[in-house]
């Protein structure tokens, strides 16, 4: 049994810095896997250099909330380790501003892939979150635990490097059967193996369903291996539809499903359109936050009601 978890409110702080230590512990590992010679601890300040520039200690804590003390204490670290440096302020030649070196400026470019990897684990664990805070930190600490950290951001980091070179190819008739098979994977995965006429047709006659009919689609494709594909169907000279978006599993969250779309999104624009829309459904909630990324919003089915069973959700991006 954890007994911090039976002392309840009073062990949150405690645990707070438990689960703290913990996760720099875990970052540490990754960074030194990565060969990222970066403390994390130094990370608010250096991220707050990057994103506002020069500043002085005085509005650094502000910005942070927390001490000058501490801002300056981990300034000297970082200056004693070549990552900031001081410089006169052209306003006020009496103070100094804390500005990232040349060193940390040829780090950034290594370090936000990595930064965007451990953003994107943690904030899919914690999307999972339905509980009150000491409920949710239980479980939270439990999935951390179960499914520990280091592993898993390291093997999408591999991923992502390892999909550095793919590619996008418009209709080849050689990859038909990737189309069919990416598509029927996906339902079977998140829809126990729903498969409409609508569906039937798609994936089965996707020449005569989309090409002959003045659509596209599109593969990715990595190192020879068709990994994700995306369709544009055409209902009118001005609305497109964006249509059978699926990912290989295991390249899901890199970006592959995102310059699907974008390059579906482009050819809509080339050909005049001024509406392309989707269906999905809420329980995709990634897939969700990438259309409304790239600007779609939710609104009411035109029709009522979807032809197919799984979507409840309907979206449009006015271009």
């Amino acid at each position: 049994m954890d007994h911090m978890q039976r002392f309840g409110s009073l062990s949150l702080g405690s645990r707070l810095r438990r689960l703290s230590d913990s996760l720099i512990g875990d970052v540490i590992e990754i960074y030194q896997a990565q060969g990222i010679p970066l403390h994390p601890t130094f990370f608010p300040l250096f991220g707050l250099l990057h994103s506002e520039g020069p500043l002085s200690v005085t509005r650094a804590a502000e910005l942070l909330g927390v001490s000058h003390p501490a801002i300056s204490k981990i300034a000297r670290k970082m200056t004693a380790e070549g990552w900031i440096e001081k410089t006169p302020d052209p306003t006020d030649e009496r103070r100094q501003l804390l500005v990232l070196t040349a060193r940390s400026e040829a780090l950034l470019e290594l370090i936000q892939p990595i930064w965007a990897e451990i953003k994107g684990y943690l904030d899919n664990l914690m999307a999972a979150q339905s509980l009150p805070l000491l409920q949710a930190l239980n479980e939270f600490e439990t999935q951390v635990a179960q499914q520990g950290f280091v592993e898993p951001v390291l093997a999408r980091l591999a991923q992502r490097q390892s999909l550095e070179g793919f590619e996008i190819l418009p209709w080849q008739v050689q990859y038909r059967q990737q189309f069919h098979d990416l598509n029927r994977e996906w339902l079977n995965r998140f829809f126990n193996g729903e498969y409409t006429a609508q569906d039937k047709q798609a994936l089965e006659n996707p020449e005569g369903y989309y090409l002959a009919r003045g659509g596209y689609i599109w593969f990715a494709r990595n190192r020879g291996d068709v990994i994700g594909c995306v369709a544009l169907a055409r209902h009118s000279a001005t609305r497109y539809e964006i249509s059978k978006m699926g990912v290989q599993h295991d390249s899901q969250g890199l970006g592959v499903g995102r310059e699907l779309i974008l390059t579906a999104l482009d050819k809509a624009r080339e050909q005049g359109a001024v509406e392309v829309f989707l269906e999905t459904a809420s329980c995709l909630e990634r897939a969700v936050r990438l259309y409304q990324n790239l600007g779609f919003c939710q609104i009411p089915h035109p029709d009522g009601v979807s032809v197919y069973p799984r979507s409840d959700v309907y979206m449009q991006l006015v271009l």
